[in-house]
């Protein structure tokens, strides 16, 4: 596939590469955040001949779907789900819209995909309303992280993913969008750190988007997650460490600055002290 038609839309992509997919198992294909702001933005499930299904979530601006012949306004917080080729379902940029549409959108498929997807938008229907940023947009935007890389995941990693999308996405909004609650604050905080977490990430400067003292945050962090705030971050950075030096071909120091280590020794020393093996140990033990 030709990806660089898409450059100037795709604000950043991230593909799966299933190994040795089991054929009854849903299988994920791609991430994309994408933007787009001209009326001739047009899928017609009616001219639409491939496979897979999909899940679209608005993050900002307006988009629009007609199903079977009703319009219907895509605000941020708005989510469809459908099969490629639904002849009921058109997804479009209104020609009435004044703002870029940006939207989040998982695409997978298996051989049962299609009658799973089908049976929710009977028993369901199509739309879902979602808290802006709560679980499903936190856990499809952690794969930012992954921006150009093809991850190597196994058939139950693969339909696990597809398997927690949908609950989140069919699971009743829930959280606090009250922005002076400790469960905002939080998450949002979690949101920040998943967003980028190779920026300088200091209590101070997250306070200060609250308009908050670091204290304030430092407690309400604890007090709500069980660790503190500095920990969490480092946790994150690990993780996703570890998830790079499996699945990707980067090499340690790259790794090391995408999770926010821009010292390599740093990383180097908390990495060795924290799993009892340095970087490069633990990525020739998981390739043995």
């Amino acid at each position: 596939m030709n990806e660089s038609i898409y450059q100037d839309v795709r604000i950043w992509q991230s593909r799966f590469s299933v190994l040795r997919a089991l054929s009854q198992l849903p299988v994920p294909e791609i991430i994309v955040e994408e933007k787009q702001n001209h009326p001739s933005y047009r899928w017609d499930g009616r001219s639409r001949f491939e496979d897979g299904s999909q899940v679209v979530i608005t993050l900002a601006g307006e988009g629009g779907i007609k199903i079977s012949g009703t319009e219907h306004v895509l605000l941020p917080g708005k989510a469809f789900l459908h099969n490629h080729n639904d002849p009921g379902v058109c997804y479009y940029y209104p020609s009435s819209a004044r703002v870029e549409w940006r939207f989040l959108w998982f695409a997978f498929y298996g051989a049962n995909t299609a009658e799973m997807v089908k049976e929710i938008n009977e028993r369901q229907g199509y739309l879902f309303d979602l808290t802006p940023n709560g679980e499903l947009v936190k856990l499809l935007m952690m794969y930012k992280n992954y921006s150009g890389i093809v991850q190597q995941i196994s058939p139950f990693e693969g339909a696990q993913l597809v398997f927690k999308v949908l609950e989140l996405l069919c699971s009743p909004a829930s959280g606090n969008d009250n922005p002076c609650s400790h469960a905002f604050i939080v998450n949002e905080t979690e949101n920040m750190i998943i967003a980028d977490p190779s920026a300088e990430l200091k209590v101070a400067a997250l306070a200060k988007h609250f308009q908050i003292s670091r204290e304030h945050l430092s407690r309400v962090f604890r007090e709500e997650t069980g660790m503190p705030l500095h920990e969490y971050i480092i946790r994150f950075r690990l993780r996703l460490a570890i998830d790079l030096l499996r699945h990707s071909q980067l090499s340690i120091k790259e790794i090391a600055i995408r999770c926010g280590w821009h010292d390599y020794s740093n990383f180097y020393r908390i990495f060795s002290k924290r799993f009892d093996r340095t970087p490069q140990e633990f990525r020739e033990g998981v390739t043995r």
